[in-house]
């Protein structure tokens, strides 16, 4: 849990969380994930910021308004989140094949 607000504005706080959801989907370094998401904002013109809240947003398995940050999160990650995000990528903390 963080301690955002779900309407604050995205922060450097959200990019750093959205690396290590990025981290977790393909492993991986820090560099790596902070180069994909940099990329993917460039190539999709959107905020990085923005599209970090949108990727936790994602993963976290909540309902989001589609806009063109929601359609670059989905075009790029959407199948390794799968609908139910970062549950279904991750698996339950109390699941001891994750432990």
């Amino acid at each position: 849990m963080t301690d955002r607000l779900p309407d604050s504005p995205a922060s450097r706080t959200d990019v750093d969380i959205a690396t290590g959801v990025l981290i977790g989907i393909h492993g991986g370094s820090v560099t790596d994930a902070i180069d994909e998401l940099f990329t993917t904002a460039r190539n999709h013109r959107v905020s990085l910021f923005e599209l970090s809240r949108t990727l936790i947003t994602v993963a976290e398995g909540r309902d989001i308004e589609r806009s063109s940050t929601s359609d670059a999160v989905y075009a790029v990650w959407g199948s390794a989140l799968g609908r139910r995000g970062a549950e279904a990528t991750f698996g339950s903390v109390t699941d001891s094949s994750v432990v």
